[in-house]
């Protein structure tokens, strides 16, 4: 009897809330649990709408849509893209479930339009969140880090 194997789905934070500042370029991910915030480049930005749209939910389709999105081959693309779901995971902005999950946010729609040079998708952390100007209906984001409600 062969066995097989379940590829786990990766899922995203649900308290993790994206905004992308330059149109395919620069974006942010705010934990609202630890009010820690995160920049991503235009590779990381492609991922995470992957993520968070339900269009891949696995490494390996993470990987095929990230080298067909940036013309890079297979290679640099897996690697690039276990590296930043690694990063990911420590900290805490995904998890990964053996059972199905249905993404509730189809709104965020993979990238669209063209996109920058690659470069490897990065994830930088920054603890003080003094250094964005959160705009928008935010009331969340706002009151949590001690803003007028």
């Amino acid at each position: 009897m062969q066995m097989q194997t379940i590829t786990p789905t990766i899922v995203t934070k649900e308290q993790a809330s994206f905004t992308e500042l330059l149109d395919n370029q620069e974006g942010i991910i705010l934990d609202l649990e630890n009010l820690h915030y995160y920049t991503l480049n235009a590779a990381a930005i492609f991922l995470w709408k992957q993520l968070r749209s339900g269009s891949a939910n696995s490494a390996e389709s993470l990987t095929v849509a990230l080298a067909a999105a940036f013309n890079i081959n297979n290679d640099l693309a897996e690697l690039d893209t276990r590296a930043f779901l690694d990063e990911l995971d420590g900290n805490g902005l995904v998890f990964y479930s053996d059972y199905g999950v249905t993404v509730s946010n189809k709104a965020l729609a993979a990238a669209s339009g063209e996109l920058p040079a690659y470069e490897p998708p990065q994830l930088k952390l920054s603890n003080s969140l003094q250094q964005v100007t959160l705009s928008g209906s935010s009331t969340i984001a706002t009151n949590a880090i001690g803003g007028p409600a």
